[in-house]
């Protein structure tokens, strides 16, 4: 393949469009994300079932990812980000003829598909745009799109089924998730596609490896996080998704800069540390205001370590092999949802809320010691 076209310029035609389309397919996510589980109790499901019903979507695109991101390489970016966004969309036009939870899982599995697609594409599309010295930025500033639409899609999902209904929702979600197709169309390829490209990207494993593991706690907020609320007596869950939300975007704003300039282990170790303390908090909450200060923590750790993670793994692969590595990377991130729903969530179903939350955490802070072990030789990154 030859070298990906590459601009000066971060805020090109195809940034901002990309960036825009990003945030309207994320906000049709995040408007199912906190109300499925509500949905899925109405069909008789459990906890369990819940917990599969969420991960299987991001166990569909997990599957699909790494072949995405060959096709990537192998048919350009946009034809590819096309075809995810039209799949997402008919499969959101899908949810109100589903009436068991069978058929709801059938729907995760190709809605998850399409999500896949759509979404390796798209920043597939911004690595190829980010100028070297710039990565981090770009990759912080993309990703505010789906922090912007995590501070509006949960809370507003959940003001519009307290005052309409499922299908009411269901309609609006596939309207935006139109919206985020249209936005697509205009945009313009930005490689030279090549016949021959590897499935998976040896130079990615470590950066996905570590995303990997700090995702398996962000599976157990999105499952299990709303549940968890009502709970307590706290009856819009989504603002725990629209604090944190507004800090990531807050953060994203800088952390990557940061991390251009000091290195990306400046950022990433701290990062973790403060997710961990994030969860902790969150085991304890029992009140608004905990849960609140666990969202603040849990997004200015999360804010640190996920653009650095994918501005390292864009420092270590070639242009040939991007949406490999790509595909690589977010398939770890949706493997991590996933595995994080279905494990955690037996951990729930045996020993509760806060030993779910406290294990995450746990967890997060081991992954710390791993990622300054293994990348302690690498310099300026």
């Amino acid at each position: 393949m030859e070298k990906a076209v590459k601009n000066k310029k971060l805020f090109t035609r195809n940034f901002v469009l990309t960036t825009l389309s990003t945030i309207t397919i994320f906000t049709s996510f995040y408007f199912l994300l906190v109300t499925l589980p509500i949905y899925i109790l109405q069909l008789g499901g459990s906890e369990s079932e819940i917990g599969l019903i969420i991960g299987v979507f991001t166990i569909s695109s997990v599957l699909l990812r790494p072949f995405i991101g060959r096709e990537l390489d192998m048919r350009g970016r946009k034809k590819i980000l096309l075809a995810g966004s039209l799949v997402f969309l008919l499969s959101t036009l899908l949810y109100n003829y589903t009436t068991s939870v069978t058929t709801l899982l059938l729907l995760r599995v190709l809605h998850g598909a399409g999500w896949g697609a759509a979404t390796t594409a798209g920043s597939t599309l911004i690595a190829d745009i980010a100028p070297a010295g710039r990565r981090g930025e770009a990759m912080g500033i993309f990703g505010m799109a789906s922090n912007v639409a995590m501070a509006i899609g949960p809370a507003l999902s959940i003001l519009l089924l307290d005052s309409t209904s499922f299908p009411t929702l269901f309609a609006v979600s596939a309207s935006i998730a139109l919206v985020s197709l249209l936005l697509v169309l205009p945009i313009s390829e930005t490689i030279v596609v090549h016949p021959k490209n590897p499935l998976f990207s040896k130079e990615a494993l470590f950066p996905s490896a570590m995303m990997f593991a700090v995702s398996l706690t962000y599976g157990s907020i999105v499952s299990f996080l709303s549940l968890f609320a009502q709970k307590e007596g706290i009856t819009n869950p989504g603002i725990f998704f629209t604090v944190f939300a507004i800090t990531l975007i807050i953060v994203r704003a800088f952390a990557g800069k940061i991390s251009d300039i000091k290195g990306r282990n400046y950022v990433i170790v701290p990062g973790m540390v403060i997710i961990t303390l994030g969860l902790w908090v969150l085991s304890t909450a029992s009140t608004l205001w905990v849960f609140l200060i666990s969202a603040f923590l849990y997004g200015l750790g999360f804010g640190l370590v996920h653009p650095s993670l994918m501005a390292l793994l864009v420092d270590r692969v070639s242009e040939r092999t991007l949406g490999a590595a790509m595909g690589t990377f977010t398939a770890a991130f949706d493997l991590g949802i996933g595995t994080g729903s279905i494990a955690l969530g037996i951990v729930l179903q045996f020993y509760g809320f806060s030993v779910l939350y406290f294990l995450g955490g746990a967890i997060v802070l081991i992954v710390a010691v791993f990622f300054m072990i293994g990348n302690r030789n690498t310099k300026g990154l």
